[in-house]
């Protein structure tokens, strides 16, 4: 593993843990094994560490779940929209800690929105296309109880957690034909 892969899994790590304030440089490259002054060189200042975590993290999970954007049967989307949080937090549990962590901050509602925008829009068409009564509320709360379930899947470890995926599934596609 590189330096720098070393400083951003570090950082990650710890700004998960500890939150960004509570995370000082020296502390970040102590974690990494590596001088301050080489994660300077890297990142100049925390705040642009921070920043690249947050666009590299989104980055690779738009990239990881690009297939969830292009599914045309409406029923398979919501599927998929309601296994995304386990999928998420199962991949990336250090970068969602951080997210979830740091969320009061600019940067990460920015790039939080620019990844939610578009599955909002496709579940309200996909509830549309299901002939699914007021399918932007039925969207709205569908994504709360996502967010809801991804927050509790970082951090508690109920196995009643997994389950209530296949509940929502069972409760938003009731009397939907199973897809072929």
């Amino acid at each position: 593993m590189t330096s720098h892969s070393k400083i951003e899994q570090a950082a990650l790590q710890l700004f998960g843990e500890r939150g960004y304030d509570s995370t000082s440089t020296l502390l970040i490259a102590k974690g990494a094994g590596v001088s301050e002054a080489l994660l300077f060189k890297y990142f100049l200042s925390k705040e642009k560490l921070f920043e690249y975590l947050i666009k590299q993290g989104f980055r690779r999970i738009v990239e990881a779940n690009r297939g969830i954007l292009t599914e045309k049967n409406p029923r398979v989307l919501v599927e998929n929209v309601i296994d995304l949080p386990y999928k998420l937090v199962h991949d990336e549990p250090d970068f969602w800690k951080m997210q979830d962590k740091e969320f009061n901050r600019p940067l990460v509602q920015k790039y939080f929105q620019r990844f939610m925008s578009p599955i909002d829009s496709l579940l309200k068409q996909a509830f549309t296309d299901l002939g699914t009564p007021s399918p932007d509320m039925t969207t709205q709360l569908l994504l709360l109880l996502i967010q809801s379930l991804w927050r509790n899947l970082l951090y508690e470890h109920d196995p009643n957690l997994q389950q209530l995926g296949a509940h929502l599934k069972r409760t938003y596609l009731q009397g939907v034909p199973a897809a072929k």
